[in-house]
């Protein structure tokens, strides 16, 4: 077995574990765990966190698809490169996703909904 080849997809492996773990917390309702947010501001915490926990989820399948494919990819360049572009757009998607989800729960100026 040689360790080298694994190795990427290893080190893409365990960095998707703290998405899965947040993941599971903001499904609970740790909502604070997301830019600070407070449930006591939102319109309805548990659609919030039911969102971002798939979101998140999402991103941390995204980075381990991205290390099947880096083990898929081999040593061929032109492969490496299309796991990489795919991977920048889905997780850079994903991003810009809870951004907005975020961005939206927020009140405007601060109060809460009621």
């Amino acid at each position: 077995m040689d360790f080298d080849k694994w190795l990427l997809p290893l080190i893409f492996a365990v960095s998707a574990a703290p998405l899965f773990v947040i993941a599971g917390m903001v499904s609970r309702g740790h909502l604070h765990l997301i830019a600070g947010l407070d449930a006591r501001t939102v319109r309805d915490p548990a659609a919030l966190a039911r969102r971002l926990s798939r979101l998140l989820a999402a991103t941390g399948f995204a980075v381990l698809l991205g290390g099947a494919g880096m083990l898929w990819a081999g040593e061929d360049r032109a492969r490496q490169l299309l796991v990489v572009l795919a991977m920048l757009v889905a997780v850079n998607g994903l991003g810009i996703a809870i951004v907005t989800t975020v961005a939206r729960a927020r009140p405007p100026s601060g109060r809460p909904h009621r």
